[in-house]
């Protein structure tokens, strides 16, 4: 078994032809060509009336330009992650934190000096020769007392300091420190402690924000089972897209090209692939051809490698849906709309400001192919 490593990142949509905007992130970032292929190629018309008259693999007989060989023995490997309790530990100090933040002032334990180990609310302003420093300023900060967080002697000078109370702790940065303005140098830490926030008022500040139908948390046995819960569901998410991604690499090893796509085909395939890089570039503020440059491609470089292989990959995954009887009827594809629209929160025009509806229906057929290989490949 593998094991989650704990910066794991969000895995990416397993999608030859993906959606911008929809089931990702917001704001993420992508770093290279092959996560926006990836992820976004497959954007859509600017018609948000668009309704069909997209040119996809639908409108051909996919037989005439390419065959699958044997999909079902592809060179994939299935690797369930590990949930270990080094990462359910990081999971549950990651939502102390966040609900600390969120406690109330008024829920604040302010009666008792602070303690090694409590988590306090506190404000603070560090001064060197009497000036702030860019970084050193912060209001409502959460700090656990032990935790090492902060340079040496910060954190054991607040021990004994009453809620309200206000203390001056004369501190040496440790010569090591990575901003060299600060590295070795003598500051004042002016602090103001606002209260300790306990385990009980950060449970009832969860329970506030529980999704409906969701068990109240009653303790912080409670919390780990539910991290370990979440974990496991995420953990079992990102195996199977790992799985897909590795089924739609390999699936090009078995697919042989018969003759040329017809050209208007491709060229609807190349308008998607650019769309993406777009609207990839337009998140960075720059237009594509300088976005492509710093990985060293051209426009042309990069609609030709990847749109082709997205066409090439989309003819393939329309034939096995064909043999397995997994194209949706108009009906069938009606449904999936409806359903894909109200788990995004879309509005019709935003559903076809991502792609028109004959693209959403081969959108549906990746899905549905990537789904049943698989599950093939796990059972293997």
């Amino acid at each position: 078994m593998k094991k989650m490593n704990l910066k794991t990142v969000m895995s990416v949509t397993v999608s030859l032809v993906a959606l911008a905007g929809c089931g990702k992130t917001s704001g993420q970032v992508f770093t290279d060509p092959e996560e926006v292929a990836a992820s976004q190629s497959g954007v859509g018309v600017a018609d948000p009336a668009a309704t069909g008259n997209t040119v996809t693999v639908f409108d051909y007989d996919m037989k005439e330009y390419v065959e699958v060989g044997d999909y079902m023995n592809l060179n994939v490997i299935y690797q369930e992650t590990e949930i270990d309790d080094e990462y359910i530990d990081y999971a549950y100090e990651n939502f102390f934190n966040d609900y600390a933040s969120a406690v109330e002032a008024s829920d604040f334990e302010t009666g008792r000096e602070v303690v090694n180990g409590d988590i306090i609310n506190l404000d603070y302003c560090g001064k060197k020769d009497g000036v702030a420093f860019e970084g050193g300023t912060a209001e409502g900060a959460i700090l656990e007392i032990g935790s090492g967080t902060f340079i040496p002697g910060f954190e054991e000078g607040l021990v004994g300091v009453m809620p309200g109370e206000e203390v001056d702790l004369d501190l040496t940065f440790p010569a090591e420190y990575h901003s060299e303005e600060l590295a070795g140098q003598s500051v004042v830490f002016t602090c103001k402690v606002n209260g300790i926030i306990t385990t009980d008022s950060i449970i009832a500040t969860a329970n506030k924000n529980l999704d409906e139908g969701q068990e109240p948390i009653r303790n912080e046995d409670d919390i780990r089972d539910m991290c370990r819960t979440e974990l496991i569901k995420q953990a079992a998410e990102a195996d199977r897209n790992d799985l897909e991604n590795q089924i739609a690499e390999q699936l090009s090893t078995v697919i042989n090209q018969k003759q040329a796509f017809p050209q208007e085909l491709m060229d609807a395939y190349d308008k998607l692939v650019m769309k993406s890089v777009n609207n990839a570039a337009a998140y960075y503020n720059m237009d594509a051809e300088t976005l492509l440059s710093y990985y060293g491609m051209t426009i042309d470089d990069y609609v030709a490698q990847y749109s082709r292989t997205q066409l090439l990959n989309d003819a393939a995954l329309y034939l096995i849906a064909e043999e397995k009887g997994l194209l949706l009827s108009d009906a069938d594809l009606d449904s999936r709309l409806v359903k894909f629209k109200e788990e995004n929160q879309m509005t019709e025009e935003q559903l076809y400001e991502q792609l028109s509806r004959e693209e959403y229906r081969v959108f549906f057929m990746e899905q549905d192919v990537l789904e049943l290989l698989a599950n093939h490949y796990m059972k293997k």
